[in-house]
């Protein structure tokens, strides 16, 4: 497992816990005493992987994410009525075969951000230490996984996901879809008084108490700017910036997305001054 280097992480200045984990990359028998011990079992990871009408990649997508994942490492898939194709009973095959899948079927689910706080709770209750949340479809590489773990044996309560840091960047995305969300950001970080490189990926890893914060308080919107709310959330938290390369879907934005963000954006501004202290 890679380590994060100082050239390729953006991070908060929260301080840091005194106590700091042993690098992952580093370890092995020698490392572990005379007796040949196996490598020191670390936190219990949960990924969050919302899917639909994904039939002709799901598959791959779940055997590569559990490739990544230790023995007692679990990853949550959340189904929900948008689902008609067979994606739902490949993810169940796949269950069947492997316990560290857990199929989530949701049929309360309005929106994708329903589903992805389903997934988030799921998470929680099942004692994840911590929870990593993913798109679908390949927008984002299981293989950039251990990123995350790094950045989370570090400290961190918050491990974001970047697009425009190090080696991150849109994969086969129209420069229309690259300007919307570096503007979105540069808006985000102006009008909010946050300072990441990226405010508007998703891709990103929680610790337990971070993870409960957000789900305790909550967010207003429908769309994908819930990813803006939950940076803008933890922006006093200790946070890291990790660069993903992102696979863009789509190469538009929906007009109704954005105008969703931009009365949210508004909303967030007033309460910028408010505290978001971990507590």
């Amino acid at each position: 497992m890679e380590g994060l280097s100082d050239a390729s992480i953006a991070a908060g200045e929260g301080p840091l816990p005194s106590r700091t984990a042993p690098d992952p990359g580093i370890g092995g028998p020698a490392a572990e005493g005379a007796s040949g011990a196996a490598r020191r079992r670390r936190q219990k990871l949960g990924v969050v992987l919302p899917l639909s009408n994904e039939q002709g990649t799901a598959a791959r997508l779940i055997d590569e994410v559990l490739e990544q994942l230790d023995a007692h490492d679990q990853l949550f898939c959340v189904f929900d009525h948008s689902c008609v194709d067979a994606t739902l009973e490949i993810a169940r095959s796949k269950a069947a075969a492997d316990r560290r899948l857990v199929v989530v079927w949701a049929p309360e689910n309005r929106c994708v951000v329903d589903a992805y706080f389903r997934g988030y709770r799921e998470a929680l209750d099942s004692g994840c230490d911590w929870i990593l949340e993913m798109d679908g479809g390949f927008s984002h590489a299981p293989q950039q996984i251990p990123q995350f773990v790094a950045a989370m044996e570090q400290g961190y309560d918050f491990a974001a996901g970047s697009r425009f840091i190090g080696p991150g960047k849109i994969v086969d995305g129209r420069a229309s879809r690259t300007a919307i969300s570096r503007g979105g950001t540069a808006l985000a970080n102006w009008l909010l008084g946050t300072r990441m490189h990226d405010m508007c990926s998703g891709f990103e890893c929680f610790s337990r108490r971070a993870m409960a914060f957000v789900v305790a308080r909550g967010v207003h919107s429908r769309a994908h700017f819930f990813q803006t709310e939950i940076r803008f959330m933890l922006r006093d938290w200790r946070w890291i910036e990790v660069p993903i390369q992102y696979r863009a879907p789509s190469g538009r934005v929906p007009l109704r997305a954005i105008t969703e963000a931009f009365s949210n954006l508004w909303r967030l501004r007033r309460t910028r001054h408010q505290p978001a202290s971990p507590g």
